[in-house]
């Protein structure tokens, strides 16, 4: 086991670990519980760390968090070729009527 990555907001390591998740990368949340009570157990064990299972996935993960995470392609708005209305371009799918750009 290794510690991949750590952020003091638990939504964003979530977010981390599902990315790892959808590559078929095992992690687990360390430090999840403990912010609450974060002044009796000292600074150094109130962030929240994720963790790899398996060693071998390191260098993967690590590509997957500086791609993903830290430095994400920025992409051009795109406009819904159903209702015409503009998206951003981090989504997917149409904000408005969840059609799929063709």
């Amino acid at each position: 086991m290794k510690q991949i990555y750590t952020h003091e907001n638990i939504v964003i390591l979530h977010s981390v670990r599902n990315i790892l998740a959808m590559n078929d990368i095992e992690s687990f949340v360390k430090n999840e519980h403990t912010i609450p009570a974060g002044a009796r157990h000292g600074i150094n064990n109130i962030f929240h760390e994720l963790w790899i299972l398996n060693d071998q996935d390191y260098d993967k993960a690590a590509a997957l968090i500086d791609t993903e995470i830290e430095n994400p392609i920025v992409r051009d708005p795109w406009v819904c070729g159903d209702c015409n209305e503009e998206n951003e371009g981090s989504f997917d799918v149409c904000w408005k009527c969840q059609s799929v750009p063709a």
